[in-house]
C-alpha cells in the first residue's frame, strides 16, 4: 500500500503573512477594546500595516505581478505615512505638495526597493531616478508653498535655514547612495558565486 507522506515543506511567505496578520489582528483587537481611544492617533497605521505586508508578499512573487504590486505597495504605504504625520502635527496643509511623494516618489521607491531585493539593477535605476526627481519636487513644491507663499505661517524667518538645511541633508543622501557601485558588487558577488 503506498502511503503519501503528510510532512508539509515550510513556505517563509506563508509565516511572515501568518505573523503580519496576527499582529494587525491584536492591533484591531486593542483598538476595539478600547473603543477606538487607542488608535486614535494611530489610525493611519491601518493603511500602512496592509502595505508593508503586500510589499512582502511582493518578494515572493514573478516580476510581471511583483512589480506593479510593488508600487502599489509604497503607494499605500507612503499615503499612510503622510496621514500619519498629518494627524500627528495636525498640520494638512502639507497636501498641496506632499501629492509628490506618493507619485513619482512612493512609485520609485517601489520599484528600487523590488529592484534590490531581486537584484534587478533595471528597476533600482528606473526607481531611483524617480525617487530622486519625486524628493526634488518635494522640496521645490514644499519651499514654494511654506516659505514664498507662506502657506505655514512661517515666513522667511525659518524658512532660509529650514531650506538650506533641506538642500544639505538632500544633495549629501544623493551623494551617499551610488547605485553603480552598489550594481558592482554585486557583480563581484554573482561571480564569486558562479565560481564554486
Amino acid at each position: 500500500m503506498n502511503q503519501k507522506s503528510s510532512h508539509q515543506t515550510f513556505n517563509p511567505a506563508v509565516g511572515i503573512l501568518a505573523g503580519l496578520a496576527i499582529l494587525a489582528g491584536i492591533l484591531f483587537l486593542a483598538d476595539g477594546m478600547f473603543a477606538g481611544r487607542l488608535g486614535a492617533n494611530l489610525w493611519p497605521l491601518r493603511i500602512i500595516v496592509p502595505g508593508v505586508a503586500l510589499f512582502v508578499g511582493t518578494l515572493f512573487m514573478d516580476e510581471k505581478i511583483g512589480v506593479p504590486l510593488s508600487i502599489v505597495s509604497f503607494t499605500t504605504t507612503m499615503t499612510g505615512v503622510i496621514l500619519m504625520v498629518h494627524v500627528l502635527t495636525d498640520y494638512w496643509a502639507t497636501w498641496a505638495y506632499s501629492w509628490t511623494l506618493l507619485f513619482p516618489t512612493a512609485v520609485g521607491f517601489g520599484l528600487l526597493a523590488y529592484g534590490l531585493a531581486k537584484t534587478n539593477p533595471k528597476l533600482r535605476r528606473a526607481g531611483w531616478s524617480l525617487t530622486k526627481a519625486g524628493l526634488g519636487l518635494f522640496l521645490v513644491f514644499g519651499v514654494f508653498f511654506e516659505f514664498i507663499i507662506g502657506l505655514g505661517g512661517f515666513g522667511l524667518n525659518y524658512g532660509w535655514p529650514l531650506l538650506l538645511i533641506s538642500l544639505g541633508l538632500f544633495a549629501f543622501s544623493l551623494r551617499g547612495f551610488d547605485l553603480k557601485e552598489y550594481d558592482r558588487l554585486l557583480d563581484k558577488e554573482a561571480d564569486k558565486k558562479a565560481s564554486f
